[in-house]
C-alpha cells in the first residue's frame, strides 16, 4: 500500500460520519422517558461492574479499586478558594525571600560603606 493510495482512502470519507450520525434529541414524553431509563440501565450496568470489581478483590485480597468516600466532596468554588490561599501563601513567601536578599544587600552595601 502506497503513500498515494493511503492518503486517497484517509481522505475519501471525511465529513460524512458526522453527517450521517444524526443527533438523539428525546421530543416527546414518551422519547424522554426512555431516554431516562437508558441512562438509568447504564448506570446500573456500571454500579453492578463496579461491584463485581470489589467482591473479586476482597476474594482475592487485593487492595480495593473503588474506595468509599467519607464526607462530602470539594466543590469547584471550594477548590478554587483552596488554590488561591495555596498560591498567595507561595508567592508572598517569595516575596520575603526576595525582600530578605535585598535587605541583606543594602546592609552590606552600608557596611561595606563604613
Amino acid at each position: 500500500m502506497g503513500f498515494l493510495s493511503y492518503g486517497y482512502k484517509a481522505g475519501k470519507g471525511i465529513g460524512k460520519a458526522i453527517k450521517a450520525v444524526k443527533p438523539n434529541v428525546p421530543t416527546t414524553k414518551k422519547e424522554k422517558d426512555l431516554s431516562k431509563l437508558n441512562i438509568l440501565k447504564q448506570k446500573r450496568k456500571a454500579s453492578e461492574a463496579k461491584l463485581k470489581q470489589t467482591q473479586f478483590e476482597l476474594r482475592k485480597n487485593q487492595p480495593l479499586t473503588f474506595k468509599t468516600k467519607i464526607g462530602k466532596s470539594e466543590s469547584n468554588k471550594e477548590a478554587y478558594k483552596r488554590i488561591q490561599g495555596e498560591n498567595t501563601k507561595a508567592i508572598k513567601s517569595m516575596i520575603d525571600k526576595a525582600f530578605e536578599k535585598k535587605l541583606q544587600a543594602v546592609e552590606l552595601v552600608k557596611w561595606v560603606a563604613e
